[in-house]
């Protein structure tokens, strides 16, 4: 259990890459701004990954850990405390409001689905 809890986690730490990737793109492709803009969203997203690992340090994990104890695991639930963690986190370390707020809350959101893909595919 462990070992994919583990395992899980790591593959949870992809949304940062994830997730200025396709803003990168999305800006890239909309503004014709060039690779400048694509890298400079991709090490934004990238350089804000500590509120994706706050997150599922605080929140995910103890609440799946708490839930699979009880037999009552949600992935409504599980996503849920994803993005209440990444909000607070977000609010307490990188940026109090605007659009950094939201794509963090939705990057730590991410993370968490990427953490319950891991718990089953690591199955």
């Amino acid at each position: 259990m462990k070992q994919q809890l583990a395992k899980s986690v790591a593959l949870s730490f992809l949304s940062p890459l994830f997730t200025g990737c396709v803003l990168g793109l999305y800006f890239t492709i909309s503004n014709q701004g060039g690779l400048s803009i694509f890298l400079s969203l991709l090490t934004g997203a990238i350089v804000n990954a500590h509120v994706v690992g706050l997150s599922m340090a605080l929140f995910v994990v103890p609440g799946y850990l708490l839930l699979y104890r009880i037999n009552k695991v949600h992935y409504s639930a599980i996503l849920t405390l994803g993005m209440l963690g990444g909000a607070i986190c977000s609010y307490l370390f990188a940026a109090q409001n605007g659009a950094g707020f939201v794509i963090n809350s939705v990057m730590a959101t991410m993370a968490a689905g990427l953490f319950l893909y891991g718990l089953r595919r690591f199955a």
